[in-house]
């Protein structure tokens, strides 16, 4: 009796190979500007606020969750 040299795939394996991956879609980048212009109904703030909170971070262009988290601690900062 010869032995088996190939191992059984586990079903583990099976479903792995079998699922395709799943890839979390991209978000999309605006500018500034594109931001600024609906700051009332993305951030619930003016546009002058989000223009000075991503101009202190220094890129051109953001997803919205990213500024989302820019503007907020933009307008949490203590006034010196």
């Amino acid at each position: 009796m010869a032995k088996e040299t190939a191992t059984p795939e586990t079903p583990a394996e099976v479903k792995a190979d079998k699922k395709p991956e799943k890839k979390a879609p991209a978000e999309s980048v605006y500018s500034v500007s594109e931001l600024a212009g609906n700051a009332k109904s993305v951030f619930g703030t003016m546009q002058e606020c989000v223009v000075a909170a991503l101009k202190t971070d220094g890129k051109a262009e953001y997803t919205v969750s990213e500024a989302k988290k820019i503007v907020r601690e933009f307008l949490q900062k203590e006034v010196k």
